[in-house]
């Protein structure tokens, strides 16, 4: 079989693969924290299709969690042998996130329909479209009797959407990733598929707590102001913030790291009283050039100075922070492959990215992976009337059938 025959055998499937993906839609796989039960339900849905696909193992490796029905959290692992000892990985999540406000929606979240080419439904795109292609690339792979140039492996895992903690971080601990695999994480993307991300930005969210002293508005001279305090930290900072960490990196857009002030929390309820507390939040996104520990001791020095000088207090937490991991580089073996196999499905000419929000390629590139996150997307993750592109999901799955196939594959 050459290119051409493989890439056409995947876009008369488009029907059976678009089935699929609906079945899988009309199952909530919502985590505990949340407010649903779980990926258990659909963890059984998947790997009863996979085992039906002549594969060489489907395995299902439990995270305990007594917070879900069942106690257990399902990661599947997919696999078929190659003629090589590498190992490539596609690694998608099965949780999704909650429909939230039903009002906002035209088409039923868990009832999926296809609109002119779009499926709608709650996890169509975040990451139904590519964990669906995955599974039917593999499949083509198989139905066609095409032997994998590396061994081939897809890992389905649960809890993405809100910690890890039972998908990828449950995975890595079990040291089931070689140092020298290739792995893709399709939750990033865009609507052609012309990037792939190999590095992300460090992300910071930061508390800051200001106490100063309350007292009566016309007597502000016996108080501290808080609120008055704070906004000029608050401009100090961000001055100083983006005055030291200025460098600039052209493979992330904006180019330099961000610092915004993002949340503030109400003071009191009435206006004649100087307030004696103030807090607020800002979201940073950090070129990886940076330590986020510096960042952190930049604004402490800033609070020492404003102590000093105001008598207030200023208390400095994150609130949540990810270190950006060492960058996959452009010309690795998985960019290439990569590359290679989307040109041979689209005469397209790929480039490689940063990104500013947080990828689950970061975890892998953290224990030393070469790790890259592709997809062609629209961007309607976590959206009313989400819906991925059927035109996209055969894509996705072409793509991936090229990568698995390898040089095991006749040009044509």
């Amino acid at each position: 079989m050459n290119t051409r025959e493989l890439i056409d055998d995947v876009a008369g499937e488009q029907e059976i693969i678009v089935k699929a993906l609906c079945d899988m839609i009309r199952i909530k796989a919502i985590g505990p924290e949340n407010g649903g039960t779980g990926e258990a339900e659909r963890g059984r849905f998947l790997s009863d299709m996979a085992r039906g696909m002549g594969f060489d193992s489907v395995e299902v490796l439990d995270s305990e969690d007594p917070s879900v029905p069942g106690g257990k959290r399902p990661n599947i692992i997919i696999r078929k042998k190659g003629e090589t000892d590498r190992n490539i990985w596609v690694v998608t999540h099965m949780d999704i996130v909650p429909e939230g406000d039903l009002n906002a929606w035209t088409h039923p979240p868990y009832d999926p329909v296809v609109v002119d080419g779009r499926i709608y439904g709650r996890g169509t795109e975040d990451n139904g479209q590519d964990l669906i292609a995955s599974i039917f690339a593999l499949r083509a792979i198989v139905k066609n009797d095409i032997t994998p140039e590396c061994n081939i492996n897809l890992a389905l895992v649960s809890d993405e959407e809100y910690g890890m903690t039972h998908g990828i971080d449950f995975l890595l601990g079990k040291d089931i990733f070689k140092a020298e695999d290739l792995i893709v994480v399709p939750d990033y993307g865009d609507a052609d598929g012309m990037v792939i991300a190999i590095v992300e930005k460090s992300i910071a969210w930061m508390r800051v707590v200001v106490t100063g002293r309350q007292t009566h508005g016309s007597t502000p001279d016996l108080g501290i102001n808080a609120f008055e305090v704070s906004s000029r930290y608050l401009c100090e900072t961000m001055d100083r913030l983006r005055a030291r960490f200025s460098k600039s990196d052209p493979l992330f857009e904006p180019s330099r790291s961000t610092f915004v002030p993002t949340k503030s929390e109400a003071n009191g309820q009435n206006i004649n009283t100087v307030p004696g507390r103030q807090e607020f939040a800002c979201d940073f996104r950090v070129l990886p050039d940076y330590d986020l520990d510096e960042v952190m001791a930049e604004m402490r020095a800033v609070a020492d100075e404003f102590e000093k000088s105001t008598g207030a207090k200023i208390e400095i937490s994150f609130a949540d922070r990810t270190q950006s991991a060492t960058k996959t580089p452009a010309d690795s073996e998985i960019v290439l492959r990569l590359r290679e196999a989307i040109t041979a499905v689209r005469p397209i000419d790929p480039k490689v990215t940063g990104v500013g929000a947080a990828t689950c390629a970061n975890p892998f590139r953290r224990e030393g992976h070469e790790a890259a996150s592709w997809s062609a997307i629209v961007g309607t993750a976590h959206d009313a009337d989400e819906y991925a592109l059927a035109e996209n999901l055969v894509f996705d799955t072409q793509v991936y059938a090229m990568l698995f196939a390898g040089k095991n594959i006749l040009k044509g």
